[in-house]
């Protein structure tokens, strides 16, 4: 133990050597942890993971990155300050991308954490270790030793037994540069002279690399999903009493599943329906609130959704989902819509607009689609105005049978639909409810823009239910019971309500 004291206080690579050292002993302890999560980890990488418990495994192996950072900045066996800061950088991008892909995707979606693996990771660890191999090729030329003028033939073949051996390019590589900077470390005995021309070059790089570290680390934080709780507002609710017999039906279709990252909501392991609904008026025809999922997610999974939605969001659909599919097959061609009415203008609501060509599309008057995204759109407070239980509506038709119901909260452009069916009446509130749970808690979760008017809308709609039992509120992600007496609400292809048949489980 003396010996080895002595050995590391005459060495110029002390640090490097200290630090390899380290990082090779957490790696022997990774493995046990390694080997009981296996399971664990390919679940965290798979299609349809959602962890309970982050893997600690990842979060144990950013700590050997941290190692074998420090062992490179530290290293003195080469004076070639273009390689050392190269590699500087590409373990800072490296280390980044582990953090994004076991700390912060923990609060992500599976896609997300696809594409820090695929596009900042491997890359970062692949490129690392060509640094790293031409940095020992050029080191070379100011030795002697046989055995140092061969060594950058190691690296690489070293990593391709350790990805036989792990299956993990990233473990494979890290692993192995630890070993070669033990390796060289403790054989060399000359100092590094550093470049005065390069000197701020090599601190404007090493700034860049912690400002990388620093910034992943602080993303991890800022997305820990904490709840939102708010009270709000709890004004009192008339009754009224709901005309029926109006011969009004609803029939209720769902174009796919949407489930939330754990940054959004706290029930994000769930996957929750995208209904549309069908109205059918025996006086003015068919009246469709909300199109659904996009042919784009249908045919292509997740990465249609696009970016930032596709990190945020889960969604999943088929071709026979989408909803003018879905009507054709009823026998309600998509030309036959008169009225198209949006909630709000997430993706999952507007997804098939333009297949309605003859629908006088209907949104709130505050909604500001993408230039060229949709259609011209007729404001609700274009109709007339008139008073329903929740505030101030506009009668679509002027015989109080459907009230559009503008109320900012989830979005700015909230819009909901109070319909009296034959039966009775129902609030189709798109996302200004998200979800049963949702309405029954104080959480309004990080979704609303408003939150403040988001509590206010959901108190005022569970007042609205107390009020009146006979009326059924239809989330924007979520189905209510609905009794056998009522008649006038159809669920149409009910096989495509469960996470079956796309082959997913909630």
């Amino acid at each position: 133990m003396k010996r080895l004291f002595k050995f590391l206080k005459k060495s110029p690579d002390r640090i490097a050597i200290a630090a390899s050292a380290i990082g090779i002993l957490l790696y022997l302890f990774l493995i046990p942890i390694w080997n009981n999560q296996g399971s664990e980890i390919a679940k965290f990488m798979a299609e349809d993971a959602v962890p309970d418990q982050p893997v600690k495994y990842g979060h144990y192996f950013v700590i050997i990155y941290f190692s074998l950072l420090i062992a490179i900045w530290s290293s003195r066996f080469v004076r070639q300050q273009f390689f050392k800061n190269g590699a500087i950088l590409f373990i800072a991008i490296a280390l980044s991308g582990n953090v994004l892909i076991y700390w912060t995707s923990e609060y992500l979606t599976i896609y997300a954490r696809k594409i820090f693996f695929d596009y900042i990771e491997v890359p970062a660890i692949v490129i690392l270790l060509l640094f790293f191999t031409l940095m020992v090729y050029k080191s070379k030329e100011q030795s002697s030793s046989n055995f140092k003028k061969y060594f950058y033939l190691v690296p690489i073949p070293l990593t391709l037994f350790f990805i036989i051996l792990c299956q993990d390019i990233p473990l494979a590589a890290v692993i192995t540069l630890l070993i070669c900077i033990l390796i060289l470390s403790s054989n060399n005995q000359q100092t590094e002279k550093t470049d005065s021309k390069t000197k701020w070059y090599s601190i404007t790089v090493k700034i860049i690399a912690i400002v990388l570290i620093l910034i992943s680390f602080a993303i991890s934080f800022a997305i820990k999903y904490r709840p939102t709780n708010i009270v709000g507002e709890n004004p009192e609710i008339q009754n009224e009493d709901f005309a029926k017999n109006s011969g009004i039906e609803l029939y209720v279709f769902n174009t796919g599943f949407n489930r939330m990252a754990k940054a959004l909501s706290p029930t994000y392991k769930k996957w929750r329906p995208c209904p549309i609904y069908l109205i059918k008026h025996p006086k003015f025809g068919y009246i469709l609130f909300d199109s659904g999922i996009s042919e784009k997610v249908a045919l292509e999974g997740q990465s249609g959704l696009g970016f930032p939605m596709s990190f945020l969001f889960e969604s999943k659909s088929k071709p026979e989902m989408l909803s003018f599919n879905q009507l054709k097959r009823f026998g309600v061609n998509p030309d036959e819509i008169k009225y198209l009415a949006i909630s709000h203008l997430h993706d999952d609501h507007i997804g098939t607009v333009d297949a309605f060509k003859n629908a006088q599309l209907i949104m709130n008057g505050e909604s500001k689609p993408k230039e060229g995204s949709l259609p011209e759109f007729k404001a609700a407070s274009a109709f007339k105005e008139s008073a329903s239980v929740v505030g101030k509506s506009y009668d679509l038709f002027g015989d109080g049978t459907l009230q559009l119901i503008e109320k900012p909260g989830h979005t700015d452009s909230d819009l909901m639909i109070l319909v009296n069916l034959d039966k009775g009446p129902v609030l189709l509130t798109g996302d200004a409810v998200v979800h049963a749970d949702w309405l029954q808690s104080t959480d309004v979760e990080r979704l609303p823009t408003q939150p403040e008017k988001a509590a206010q809308n959901r108190n005022n709609i569970r007042n609205l239910e107390l009020k009146s039992p006979e009326l059924i509120v239809f989330p924007g992600h979520d189905m209510p019971v609905i009794q056998k007496n009522r008649t006038d609400i159809f669920l149409v292809n009910p096989l495509f309500f469960t996470t079956a048949y796309l082959n997913i489980k909630n």
